[in-house]
């Protein structure tokens, strides 16, 4: 009777641990929204942002032009600046229809950026809002908080990489 009450627990626990693998595995496998942005917002950009909020205007531009290179390799966005060689993966957070969402998390040890564009693509253009959160630590603890949303407005440049714009002066 004990031998049969000892298999039963460890057959039990084999199962607890089996079932508990599988959803795990699947928690972590997750659906890529990367292959549900639509083709268009690949591609260089010239970016215009004015400042519709913030709580320290004193650190955040009021307007701005920027240009951003978006590109796609597997289930990998990247957001590039040609000018000035930056370059990041962003994670894309909704897709419904030609609107897109995503954040780029920048952690440093003193501080750490959120950024959260939402975007909607209208042809050859894009317009949304920009929001960024900056927060500042000291000694790991969070001493402030800065925010600011920008408006922005992009007309497509070319392409869907910046190597074609690039490729026909090489």
């Amino acid at each position: 009777m004990k031998i049969l009450l000892k298999k039963l627990l460890i057959l039990l626990t084999l199962m607890v641990l089996t079932c508990s693998t599988v959803e795990s595995m699947t928690l972590k496998a997750g659906v890529s929204l990367s292959n549900q942005v639509p083709k268009g917002f690949f591609g260089s950009w010239q970016i215009k942002s004015t400042m519709t909020y913030s709580n320290n205007k004193e650190i955040f531009n009021e307007e701005s032009t920027d240009y951003w290179n978006l590109s796609k390799v597997g289930d990998v966005i990247t957001l590039s600046n040609p000018l000035s060689g930056a370059e990041a993966s962003v994670t894309v957070e909704e897709v419904k229809g030609n609107q897109i969402k995503f954040t780029h998390i920048t952690e440093g040890k003193n501080a750490k950026m959120i950024e959260t564009p939402t975007l909607t693509l209208n042809g050859e253009n894009f317009s949304g809002t920009d929001k960024i959160v900056l927060e500042k630590y000291k000694y790991g603890e969070k001493i402030s908080t800065d925010v600011v949303i920008y408006k922005i407005n992009a007309k497509k440049l070319s392409g869907s990489s910046i190597d074609s714009i690039l490729g026909k002066y090489n």
